[in-house]
């Protein structure tokens, strides 16, 4: 299940990034993925999926003693970025299994779904500087979409989802991201589950 909402989230995450930066629509923006076509003749390499870690994090800097070690590590970032390439340009349809792109295409259902009422409480939650610089911070706000899109809607248990947005902060955001999305995620749960008791209080009382 964990690997299952891995792909899954990357998978959403590019497209909601994407559909960020373009204007557009996530779901619409998906089935055009979707069904997109390579040049004539092109065949996905699946070996380099099986190569392929799509949560590997970059960690700090590295140092090297030789010019052979700075050299092996250059050719092994480049054999890398080249499986990058090829996963992340190849239609959906090609990368992953048709269960899990029913299951992105759920998610994304859902983070379009909760849009409105969600930015309201990112709002509420996020620190005042993601504000102020909305265009910087994309990347967090998508996954903090798709976070709280996937408790509130799909019900998937919060720790599974408070631990890969945590992953995917560690890959894609600065130093601070993953504990302030891990804070702003939490908070969102106690807000969440304080409304909840309220609203079971308020059925009692009638």
């Amino acid at each position: 299940m964990k690997i299952l909402i891995g792909f899954c989230w990357w998978c959403a995450r590019l497209i909601i990034y994407a559909a960020c930066l373009e204007g557009s629509d996530p779901i619409r923006l998906f089935e055009k993925r979707m069904n997109a076509r390579r040049e004539p003749g092109y065949e996905f390499d699946k070996a380099s999926l099986l190569e392929y870690n799509h949560m590997s994090f970059g960690g700090p800097p590295v140092t090297t003693e030789t010019i052979e070690e700075a050299d092996e590590l250059q050719l092994s970032d480049e054999k890398e970025s080249a499986i990058e390439a090829e996963v992340l340009s190849a239609p959906p349809k090609l990368v992953y299994s048709k269960l899990l792109l029913r299951f992105t295409r759920k998610l994304l259902v859902a983070v379009v779904d909760k849009w409105d009422s969600h930015v309201l409480v990112i709002d509420k939650v996020s620190p005042p500087n993601w504000k102020n610089e909305p265009a910087g911070r994309i990347l967090e706000f998508c996954i903090l979409h798709m976070a709280m899109s996937e408790i509130t809607v799909l019900g998937t248990r919060h720790q599974i989802v408070i631990n890969e947005a945590v992953d995917l902060a560690k890959r894609f955001c600065d130093g601070a991201g993953p504990r302030i999305i891990n804070g702003c995620l939490r908070t969102f749960l106690k807000d969440l589950s304080g409304a909840s008791v309220a609203q079971t209080s308020d059925v009692m009382r009638k």
